[in-house]
């Protein structure tokens, strides 16, 4: 299942709240994470890379950056997480980047170009106001609407557009 966040879809959820947007988003999709994407993704991983998140917050971020679910945007979206953790060094790239290349099965693995837009998402997680968004608490912003939330931590859906 794919699905495309398109400027009228855009301006329709700014206005609907973090936990109805996820809910009409992604209630179908509900993948089976393979092992090797759990170890190096997940926060509940002792070998977890700098922008672990839990795949729900990891939705959020997907519908805050305004991504769809294509490679492209899954690329995106995990590069604007690493980014945005000011823990990620270049070894932590090296191995996300040869694991999500080589390693990672179908349909997880990312391509030569898939890897532009991770890089694409880290330079955007690198810029915005407020860094270690994967540690952010999203139950407590459940209930706030898409608009604000990208207001308060400086996501410009337009602005990614405009520039990557």
């Amino acid at each position: 299942m794919a699905f495309d966040l398109d400027e009228t879809f855009q301006l329709d959820i700014a206005e609907m709240n973090l936990k109805q947007v996820h809910s009409a988003i992604f209630s179908l999709h509900k993948p089976k994470i393979p092992f090797i994407i759990w170890l190096l993704e997940n926060p509940n991983s002792l070998l977890a890379l700098p922008g672990k998140i839990s795949l729900r917050h990891h939705d959020y971020i997907h519908i805050l950056l305004g991504r769809g679910i294509s490679p492209q945007d899954e690329a995106f979206v995990i590069g604007f997480t690493m980014g945005n953790d000011l823990k990620t060094n270049q070894l932590h790239l090296f191995i996300y980047k040869l694991f999500a290349k080589f390693i990672y099965p179908y349909p997880y693995n990312l391509s030569t170009s898939d890897l532009i837009n991770f890089n694409l998402g880290f330079m955007y997680g690198r810029t915005i106001k407020i860094k270690q968004i994967n540690e952010i608490n999203f139950k407590i912003y459940q209930y706030q609407t898409i608009g604000y939330l990208r207001n308060l931590f400086g996501i410009n859906p337009d602005e990614i557009k405009v520039k990557y």
